[in-house]
């Protein structure tokens, strides 16, 4: 009796084929989802800037405060909305914590790759991979050539799948603490290259003669934490596939 109540409490594993499916609804809903987003973008623009997808961005101060209409933050709550909306599909469609993690990468990185491939199929943006782009608005304006953060974006897909196909595999993944700081701190240093021009983006009154046209980008503090950040992946992932060798099944 025991035996046979503890066949019926116990949950049957995903297949590799149940897994791959999770993996493809994830990637279709961002997709989609990019194609929804591209959309808003694009009606933002004809509302805001008429159309126009290039700079200096319109500011608005008075009295030295930046003025903030209702409109602003209705496009700030759709971006927390947007974050929202990718953690919520990687929670659903992962098993345990790594996995909903790692699905929340895949997520968000096809959409940013497909976000930008969707306003190029509607209008032509953006004319090059060197474009400059308004990527978010909290805290600071996030300003960059669309290449960066693409670049994150495939960075991020790969590496959420590599971890669920290898977890997959039998491979024992375990990231340690400090491999969370590491990691995490070339994520910072990245968003601080973004917003490191944040004040001329904005045009701040300071007495300081302003265009909003976005200076040379800080490529010396974003490539070397993207270079970091990949490379010490690889490398630790490398290591753990290695080291659990024995769990694949033979011929793997």
């Amino acid at each position: 009796m025991e035996t046979e109540n503890s066949s019926l409490n116990t949950k049957p594993k995903d297949t590799p084929r149940e897994e791959m499916w999770h993996w493809i609804w994830v990637v279709t809903f961002a997709i989609a989802f990019a194609w929804v987003e591209g959309s808003v973008v694009v009606y933002l623009r004809e509302i805001y800037f008429d159309g126009s997808f290039y700079f200096p961005i319109f500011t608005e101060w008075e009295g030295g405060k930046f003025v903030v209409d209702k409109l602003t933050w209705i496009e700030l709550g759709r971006e927390i909305a947007t974050i929202l909306m990718l953690v919520a599909v990687g929670c659903a469609a992962g098993k345990n914590a790594l996995q909903k993690f790692c699905f929340f990468m895949i997520a968000f990185g096809i959409w940013d790759v497909f976000f930008y491939i969707s306003l190029w199929v509607m209008v032509r943006w953006p004319e090059s991979l060197m474009t400059w782009d308004i990527l978010f608005f909290i805290p600071l304006p996030w300003v960059g050539p669309v290449i960066t953060p693409i670049l994150i974006a495939l960075a991020m897909a790969a590496a959420g799948s590599l971890i669920i196909y290898y977890e997959k595999k039998g491979c024992v993944i375990h990231w340690h603490w400090y491999d969370w700081v590491i990691e995490l701190g070339c994520g910072l240093l990245m968003i601080i290259a973004f917003c490191w021009d944040w004040k001329n983006i904005m045009r701040i009154p300071d007495g300081v003669l302003r265009d909003g046209i976005p200076n040379p980008f800080a490529w010396w503090l974003y490539v070397p934490a993207y270079l970091f950040s990949v490379i010490y992946f690889a490398v630790r992932l490398k290591h753990m596939v290695s080291a659990n060798r024995y769990h694949l099944p033979p011929g793997d």
